[in-house]
């Protein structure tokens, strides 16, 4: 898999405060990303646990962690399924 570098300057301050090493704070951004990148519906989530560094089941956990569903069904969509089911 390609990748691509991105650099991101954050004052020491900052990681001092959260207790953070930069790796821990680096692991945590790309977790934070993908979670919201999925939550806005801009990852599948097999992209965004990519992004995160983690297998599937690890993410969905994370996602239930933050309260962010892991399975996005709207209203319309369960309506649609419970009448096909309804009409078998």
């Amino acid at each position: 898999m390609k990748t691509t570098e991105l650099r991101l300057h954050v004052p020491e301050d900052i990681l001092y405060t959260l207790n953070e090493t930069k790796n821990s704070f680096i692991k945590k951004m790309r977790l934070y990303a993908a979670m919201e990148l999925y939550r806005l519906q801009k990852l599948s989530m097999g992209k965004a646990s990519e992004l995160a560094g983690m297998n599937k089941v690890d993410f969905m956990f994370e996602l239930g962690k933050c309260e962010i569903p892991a399975i996005n069904y709207d209203e319309e969509d369960f309506a649609e399924e419970v009448n096909q089911v309804m009409n078998q």
